[in-house]
């Protein structure tokens, strides 16, 4: 889920690499030196820097400067398959865990047409999983385990399942946030080419990638020049751009492993018509 900080945090990496296009380990374009930030700038520390020739760059989302563009709620989206990493393989009354432990993942039995599933844990080893299997089924039934094998010996049916979890999203709200992007300088030939390069390259990046890998769309609105705090060593412009993202929800989703009968219809009717609910 994006908000205006994540935003902002865009912004930062995105003017960080204008005025750093190798990297701040090298010098900035300008070979001053150069703070670029999310907020605004303390002003005991934005006079340090300045009296010290090193250019300031804040990125700041002004009040009230935010509109929602569309308040409808999207479909959920369709999750991804999710990679399972475990599996299970059946010989005859006996089960194998194998392939390597993760989380979230679920092992599941279905030994005699009852269900048995076990949340795999962090601390898990494919041993553990086998024993956690066995023992579910042994309330029911003989089960053991030997190392990552399970062994069922009075099991008439057998159906080993893996399932995996897969997130989903659905947008729950669009909006645009207008950005001040502000360049402070001790003169104004360090602040002008500074301010000039990182308009011209906005202005030519549509897209913006969010730390959700979602996409914000950026649009230059305005700027302005504020020279009159030059007695004191401060030059200013301000950048407007608006950007248009996304807010999401998420939900996370398990892939269905077996189901059971759980619910009651009454004595009379329970044999007749026995009614599945899903576990996964």
């Amino acid at each position: 889920m994006a908000d205006i900080s994540d935003v902002s945090s865009a912004l930062v990496t995105a003017i960080a690499g204008i005025v750093y296009p190798n990297g701040t380990a090298q010098p900035s374009i300008t070979g001053a030196a150069v703070a670029v930030f999310a907020g605004w700038p303390d002003s005991v520390q934005l006079r340090a820097d300045l009296a010290a020739g090193k250019v300031n760059v804040s990125v700041f989302p002004p009040p009230n400067m935010m509109r929602i563009i569309d308040s409808s709620m999207s479909d959920w989206s369709t999750p991804t398959a999710p990679v399972n990493t475990l599996t299970l393989t059946l010989s005859g009354q006996t089960v194998t865990v194998g392939g390597t432990v993760s989380t979230p993942q679920n092992a599941a039995l279905v030994v005699d047409n009852k269900a048995y599933v076990y949340a795999v844990q962090a601390g898990d080893t494919l041993a553990s999983i086998a024993a956690a299997l066995a023992s579910a089924v042994s309330v029911d039934q003989t089960a053991t385990s030997a190392g990552a094998v399970v062994t069922i010996p009075g099991a008439k049916y057998i159906s080993p399942r893996v399932g995996g979890v897969g997130v989903a999203t659905r947008e729950t709200r669009r909006q645009e946030q207008t950005y001040m992007v502000t360049i402070w300088a001790n003169c104004f030939d360090q602040r002008d080419p500074i301010a000039a390069a990182i308009d011209s390259a906005l202005s030519g990046q549509i897209h913006l990638t969010l730390a959700d890998q979602s996409v914000a769309t950026l649009r230059y609105k305005s700027s302005r020049q504020d020279d009159s705090l030059q007695k004191e060593g401060i030059y200013r412009r301000d950048l407007m751009y608006a950007v248009e993202f996304s807010t999401f929800q998420s939900a996370t989703l398990s892939q269905i492993t077996a189901t059971i009968e759980n619910v009651s219809a009454g004595p009379s009717l329970d044999a007749q018509f026995p009614i599945k609910t899903i576990v996964e």
